[in-house]
Parts: C-alpha cells; sequence; structure tokens
C-alpha cells in the first residue's frame, strides 16, 4: 500500500480545465476542498475479503460541465464484479454540530447512478461541476463469498463537454470471507410510518418502504428494528392470545432466516412488539405465545423487550418492576434498558450504556459513568452488555455554544469527521461490547424535508442516516432509500470489527486487541487518520490468511501471537499509486 491516500492528475496541466484525483472512501471531501500538492496518475487499487466491500471516492475539480461516470464489471475473478458509481450530494447546514462542526456545505447523500434494490437508472449523473469546485464520486465493490484470493481489474469512465478520463481500478481479492452477519450486534430504531412521511406517500405504504429500507441496511449489516411498528392481527380467547402470523412473518421471516439476501446474512436483534393498555392476564397470554412461535422458528435468541429508555434513577423500581414480570413471562427474551448498570434492576439483563459514560474521570456530558469492569460480574451471569451514542457527543441544546467536554466523542452528524462514524467499530472491539443501539434512521422524515436539514438535539443529522429517494427527486421508476456516507462508514466499522473479531478467533487475540489499541486507544482517542484504519486492515488480513493457512495439510504451524511474516501491507500492482483506498 502507498503510504498516502490521494492520488492526483491535472488533466488539464496549464489550462483552466478540470482536475481529478481519488480520495479515500472514509474522507468528507468538500466543495471547496483542493487537490493535493503530490502528483500522480489517477488509479484505484482496493483490497476486499469475501462478504465485504471496499471503495473510494474519484474527485473531479471544475469546469466540468455534464460531468458522467460509468464503469463496467470487474473482470479477472471466477466471475464478474459490479462496480457501484454515486455521486456524493452535499446538504448545507446552518449550525455547526458542537465544538467540532462547521456550518456550511457537507458531503453526504450517496445518489446513485444505478440502485441497488431495483436496478434502475437514478439522476446522479450528468451534473455541472463549478469552477473551482470539487465533487466527489463515490466507486464502490462489494465482493461476494469464495472468490479469493485472486485480482480482478476494470476502470471508472469519466465523461464530460469537451474531454474525460479513464481511471483504472484494481481489485485485489483476499484468501478468506468474512461472516456474512457481523460479529458486532445492532439494533438501529425505524419506523415504516415515518418513512411513507418522507417518501411523501400514505401510511398505507408502511409495508413496502420497511422492506426496502431493512434490505439496504442488511446489506450493510445493519439490523432495524421497529419496521411497521404493527404489532400481528390477533384475539383473545379461552384466556390465550390467537396470533395470526402471516403478515408479521412475512416482514420479518426473511431478515431472520438469511434469506432476504444471496449471502445469507441475518438480523441480530429483534423486538416484542406489544400491544398497549393488556390486562396482566393479556400481557402473560401475549408473550407466551410470541416464546412459542419464536422457539418454533429458531428465532429466540435474538429476541428482545425495550423496557425503558433513559430512565432517571427514580424510575428504577419500575423497571424492575416490569422487568420482573417479563422474566416470568417471557424469560427467553431479552429484557434492555438504555441506562448504566444498576442493583436496583436485577431482571435486566441487556444492559446499554451511554458511550461518554464509560470514561474515567466521569464525563460532565454523562448522567451516571459506571465503568467497563462493572459490568464483569453481570455478564458472568448471562447479561449483555451494548452501548449508544446520543446527542451528548456534541451537545444537545438547540441554541448550540456546547463547551470543549462535548469535542472528540465519536458521531454520526453530517459535519464531524467520516472517521468519528468508522470508529465505532473498532471501539467496540476493544471495549468488548456486544452491541450498539441507535434511535432512529429517519428521524427527519417526520419532521420536514431532510434533504433541505436535519438539524436535531444539536446537530446535524442525529437519528437519521437515509435520504428518501422518490423518483421525483433522484429519477427512476420506484421509491429507495438513499444511503448517507455517514451509513457506509458505519458499515466500515462492522467490517473494520469484523476483521479484529477474525483475527482474535483464529487465534490472535494479542495482535487483534494492540491493534485496535493502537487505533483507538480511549473513546476520544481515536485515529481520525483514515489511513491507519486502512493500514490495520492490511496488517490484520496478512496475520488471518496465515492463520488460515495453517490449517491446511502440510502447512507450517504458527504460534498465536507470534509476528506474521509479511504481515506489512501486500506489495503494490505495477504502476499503482495504492494497494487500497478505505
Amino acid at each position: 500500500m502507498a503510504p498516502h491516500l490521494f492520488a492526483i492528475a491535472l488533466l488539464a496541466a496549464g489550462q483552466a480545465g478540470p482536475r481529478v484525483w481519488i480520495a479515500g472512501d472514509s474522507v468528507k471531501v468538500r466543495p471547496m476542498d483542493a487537490p493535493p500538492k503530490d502528483a500522480g496518475p489517477p488509479r484505484i487499487a482496493l483490497a476486499a475479503a469475501g462478504n465485504e466491500c471496499a471503495g473510494a471516492q474519484i474527485v473531479v475539480q471544475g469546469p466540468a460541465r455534464a460531468l458522467r461516470a460509468s464503469a463496467e464489471p470487474l473482470l479477472g475473478a471466477a466471475r464478474p464484479i459490479a462496480v457501484a458509481l454515486a455521486r456524493v450530494a452535499t446538504l448545507t447546514v446552518e449550525h455547526p454540530s458542537g465544538p467540532d462542526g462547521a456550518a456550511g456545505e457537507w458531503p453526504d447523500a450517496l445518489i446513485p447512478d444505478r440502485d441497488a434494490l431495483w436496478n434502475e437508472p437514478r439522476n446522479a449523473f450528468p451534473v455541472d461541476v463549478g469552477e473551482g469546485r470539487s465533487q466527489a464520486i463515490f466507486v464502490e465493490v462489494c465482493t461476494p463469498a469464495g472468490l479469493g484470493p485472486g485480482r480482478a481489474s476494470g476502470a471508472v469512465r469519466l465523461a464530460w463537454k469537451g474531454g474525460g478520463a479513464r481511471v483504472p481500478l484494481q481489485l485485489a481479492l483476499r484468501a478468506f470471507d468474512l461472516p456474512a452477519t457481523p460479529a458486532l450486534a445492532t439494533a438501529f430504531g425505524f419506523s415504516g410510518y415515518s418513512a411513507a412521511r418522507g417518501h411523501l406517500r400514505p401510511p398505507e405504504a408502511n409495508r413496502e418502504l420497511t422492506r426496502l429500507y431493512d434490505t439496504m441496511a442488511l446489506r450493510r449489516g445493519i439490523t432495524l428494528f421497529g419496521g411497521t411498528q404493527d404489532p400481528p392481527a390477533h384475539r383473545f380467547e379461552g384466556g390465550e392470545a390467537r396470533i395470526d402470523w402471516s403478515g408479521y412473518d412475512a416482514e420479518v421471516a426473511p431478515f431472520l432466516d438469511g434469506t432476504a439476501l444471496p449471502s445469507g446474512a441475518r438480523w441480530t436483534a429483534v423486538e416484542l412488539r406489544e400491544p398497549a393498555r393488556l390486562t396482566r392476564d393479556e400481557r402473560r397470554a401475549w408473550r407466551l405465545a410470541w416464546m412459542r412461535h419464536f422457539q418454533e422458528r429458531g428465532w429466540i435468541d435474538r429476541l428482545f423487550v425495550y423496557v425503558e429508555d433513559e430512565p432517571p434513577e427514580d424510575r428504577l423500581g419500575a423497571v424492575q418492576s416490569r422487568a420482573l414480570e417479563l422474566l416470568e413471562d417471557l424469560p427467553r427474551a431479552r429484557r434492555l434498558v438504555t441506562t448504566a448498570l444498576s442493583q436496583r434492576a436485577p431482571s435486566i439483563d441487556l444492559w446499554v450504556q451511554l458511550l461518554n459514560c464509560f470514561v474515567e474521570p466521569p464525563s460532565p456530558t454523562c448522567p451516571r459513568p459506571m465503568s467497563r469492569s462493572s459490568y464483569r460480574d453481570a455478564e458472568r451471569k448471562g447479561a449483555r452488555l451494548w452501548w449508544y451514542q446520543s446527542c451528548a457527543s456534541h451537545g444537545c441544546a438547540d441554541a448550540g455554544g456546547a463547551g470543549p467536554e462535548y469535542s472528540g466523542w465519536p458521531s454520526y452528524m453530517i459535519d464531524a469527521p467520516a472517521t468519528a462514524a468508522r470508529a465505532m467499530g473498532t471501539l467496540a472491539f476493544a471495549h468488548r461490547i456486544a452491541g450498539e443501539l441507535y434511535f432512529d434512521v429517519v428521524y427527519a422524515d417526520d419532521r420536514g424535508d431532510p434533504w433541505k436539514t436535519q438539524w436535531a438535539f444539536g446537530g446535524n443529522g442525529d437519528g437519521t442516516l437515509y435520504y428518501p429517494g422518490t423518483p421525483e427527486r433522484i429519477g427512476g421508476a420506484h421509491d429507495v432509500p438513499v444511503e448517507s456516507l455517514r451509513l457506509v462508514q458505519i458499515a466500515r466499522g462492522l467490517e473494520d470489527h469484523a476483521y479484529l473479531s477474525l483475527c482474535e478467533r483464529l487465534g490472535d487475540e494479542r495482535l487483534a486487541r494492540a491493534e485496535a489499541a493502537a487505533l483507538a486507544p480511549s473513546l476520544r482517542g481515536f485515529s481520525r487518520d483514515p489511513r491507519a484504519y486502512v493500514a490495520a486492515r492490511e496488517r490484520l488480513a496478512a496475520r488471518i490468511e496465515e492463520l488460515s493457512a495453517k490449517a491446511r495439510p502440510g502447512a507450517p504451524s504458527v504460534a498465536p501471537g507470534a509476528p506474521a511474516s509479511g504481515s506489512g501491507p501486500p506489495e503494490a500492482a505495477p504502476g499503482a499509486r495504492a494497494a487500497s483506498h478505505r
């Protein structure tokens, strides 16, 4: 891998023409960003395991009228590998997200050239790029399992009025696959009713939009919960809950069974949907019916009940009362609460703590601090620990003015560094966190036009990771979720976690822990440099391949923790400027 992230070509040297360079996929290229000073031909060199997505950004600085981009599938592997292209659209934010943010134009929405669900052409291109403005084009390949090792190659072709360019693209296929279902559990909130409002559709579009969003999220390894929000049709008769599971199973079964995607990826969590205002006997009957159905379908290990959200200390007694009732009625479902561990709620077995509350000494951004080590006894007894981030990462006041205590945290805000989102996977591994909860992915759909503003809770994009892709907005014939650059960073973080977890599982925990500690020595000390994540993946990949190879007949043994020969980045292909751009 080359020691730098960018390669530049002044395609119109000495003239006022477009300039083209390559940026990594964990960089936010703003419209006024200038090309880097070092020169060289623009080319993309990526590396990916099976079940991994890898990408880069081609940046064109104008003037470039009617800019278009196209790509044919990569050739050279056992079968062609598709190349996805998207125009990176910007959103103008009026207020900074806390002390680390900034007003102005920020890249975020990834408008596809051809969408991933309907395979319909969209209106990403052509686009006019004004003089001095930089337009990023997101380039991504997602490799299926079982293709490596090997290489595949192709090119992205750019065309504008009066000219064009060809950007070579090489992909190194690693000799292993990542698990289709991430080891790090996720539960990101979603409402089909909110999405319907964002897409300017009637409430009846809830079910269709839920399926589209669930599919798009699972492609990234992310589990959405909430869905249509509707409990299954039912009646109570003779002391039993008689539930018609047909509609509910049609909604969730493909995602829980692993049939929604060719990879076999499955949801890592699913929530109990319980009607309001049931009597005690009805609640008992309802939960018994859920337990029986989920056991029959093989889903019971992923079922959870959201007991209460961020309860104050004086509510913990009530939390315990409800959790105890749930333990009696539905003992195999996890009982989740978003607060720090408390002896006042011993029936809770899925603690979801605000990440700000893990730091020592305690942070003023945390209502009730609790060290990571405090959970060890509960975990030995079967409890699990997840975490979540919130507006405590940037300051929750809509009036702004957050102080330095809100600086440096991981963040999903539009005007935060891309690595502030990507780091979450490495941080979870470093802190031995089993899962992540996030409150919503379409919050702004209920409150206006997400294409114009996503300001909420003192930040830009809090609770909104998708844009409503209507045909009126992005072309095509069908509605589709439009991913944000931030969502892709979350997915990259899940892949980082997968590399670390696989290295640990194969026998080299020492290297995995060392790499995680180097990237993210503390919650506010994670690396902001995208190159550091690329380099860590290369070292982990080399070690994983070595550990995997020792299982083959006649292979030399490798002691866990021993340095892997050739554990540095692989040599770049002839003429390539970089072995990976992530």
